[in-house]
C-alpha cells in the first residue's frame, strides 16, 4: 500500500503544472532545456561565443551611433537637432532620388534576369554535371570584390582606351563619354550591380524551384496548362517568400551601394550618381559633421527594421 501511494504522490507531482508568474516560466526554460539531447545542448553552447561575438559587432555600432546622433562635436546632449539638420538638408533630397532612380534600375533587372535564368535552367537543363558547372559560374561574379568589379568596369567604359569606346571606333562611329553623361552614367553604374548581382538573384530563385512538388506541374501539363500558367498558378506560390526576401536584400544593398561607383564616378558627373552611401560618406569624412551623419545613418537603419517587419508579416513563418 505504501508503495502504491508513494506511486500516486510521484504521479500526482508530476502532473502539477509549473507554479505561474516568472518563477513558472523560469521552470518551463529549465524544462526545456532539460528535455534537448545532449548534442543539441553542446551544440547551443558552440554558438554562444558565435552568437556573442555578432551580437557585439552588430551592436556597439549602433549604439556609438545613436550617441553622436543625440550629441554635439564636445559631447553635449542636443537632442534630435542632428536629426532636424539632417532630414531638412535639401541635398538629401536629391540623393534620395538618385538612388531611387538607380534601384528602380537594377532592382527589377535582376529580379527578373535572375528568375529568367531559373526558370529557363530549371526546365531546360537537366543534367547534374551541367547544372553544378551553372552553379559554380554563377558563384564567380558574386565573390569578386566590388572594387575590383568597378576597376575592371572602368577599364570596359573610360574614353579613348576603354574596351567599348575602342570597339566602336572600329565600327565608325564615335566615342561614347558612358562616366561623364548624366543620363548614361547611372545605367554605367547598375551595370555593375546587374553583373554582379543577378547570379545571386538566379541562385536563389533556382534553390526555390527545386522545392515545387514535381507531382503538381505533372498534373498541371497533362491538363494541358502551359508554362506562364504553370508558372502563375504553381511555382509562384513556392517563390514567393524567397522574392520578398531578395527585394528586402537587394533594396538593403542599394541603399549601402558605395564601392563600384566610388571608383567608376566618385559620385559624379556633379551629384548624379551621389547615392545614399556616397552622401554619407561626404558629410561624415569630407565635411566632418558626424553628428549630422551619424543621424541619418540611424534614420536609415530604422527604416531598414521598420521594412523588415512589415515583410515579414508576409513570410511563412518556417522562412523568419
Amino acid at each position: 500500500m505504501s508503495a502504491i501511494g508513494s506511486g500516486g504522490a510521484l504521479g500526482a507531482a508530476e502532473a502539477t503544472p509549473p507554479p505561474s508568474g516568472p518563477f513558472g516560466q523560469t521552470e518551463r526554460i529549465r524544462r526545456s532545456w532539460s528535455a534537448r539531447s545532449r548534442q543539441e545542448r553542446l551544440g547551443l553552447r558552440l554558438l554562444l561565443p558565435v552568437f556573442g561575438v555578432v551580437f557585439v559587432i552588430a551592436t556597439i555600432p549602433f549604439i556609438l551611433a545613436v550617441v553622436r546622433a543625440l550629441t554635439s562635436d564636445n559631447g553635449a546632449f542636443i537632442g534630435v537637432d542632428n536629426f532636424s539638420r539632417a532630414l531638412g538638408n535639401p541635398q538629401l533630397l536629391e540623393s534620395l532620388k538618385q538612388t531611387a532612380i538607380y534601384g528602380s534600375v537594377v532592382l527589377p533587372s535582376e529580379i527578373l534576369a535572375g528568375l529568367g535564368i531559373a526558370l529557363l535552367v530549371h526546365r531546360t537543363v537537366h543534367s547534374p554535371v551541367l547544372r553544378a558547372i551553372i552553379y559554380v559560374a554563377a558563384m564567380i561574379p558574386i565573390v569578386i570584390p566590388q572594387v575590383a568589379m568597378g576597376v575592371v568596369f572602368r577599364l570596359l567604359y573610360i574614353p579613348d582606351y576603354g574596351l567599348i569606346n575602342a570597339l566602336l571606333g572600329q565600327t565608325g562611329h564615335d566615342q561614347i563619354l558612358w562616366l561623364s553623361n548624366s543620363v548614361l552614367s547611372i545605367f554605367a553604374v547598375a551595370s555593375v550591380d546587374i553583373w554582379q548581382w543577378t547570379p545571386f538573384v538566379y541562385l536563389v530563385m533556382f534553390a526555390g524551384l527545386q522545392t515545387v512538388p514535381p507531382e503538381s506541374v505533372e498534373a498541371a501539363q497533362l491538363e494541358g496548362a502551359g508554362s506562364w500558367a504553370q508558372f502563375r498558378h504553381i511555382e509562384l506560390h513556392y517563390l514567393r517568400p524567397l522574392l520578398l526576401l531578395v527585394i528586402f536584400f537587394r533594396l538593403a544593398d542599394v541603399l549601402r551601394v558605395f564601392d563600384h561607383v566610388y571608383v567608376l564616378t566618385g559620385g559624379g558627373p556633379g551629384r548624379t550618381t551621389e547615392f545614399l552611401s556616397l552622401y554619407l560618406y561626404r558629410i561624415a569624412f569630407r565635411f566632418f559633421d558626424l553628428g549630422q551623419a551619424s543621424a541619418l545613418a540611424v534614420i536609415v537603419m530604422a527604416f531598414m527594421i521598420a521594412l523588415y517587419t512589415v515583410i515579414s508579416r508576409f513570410l511563412p513563418a518556417e522562412t523568419r
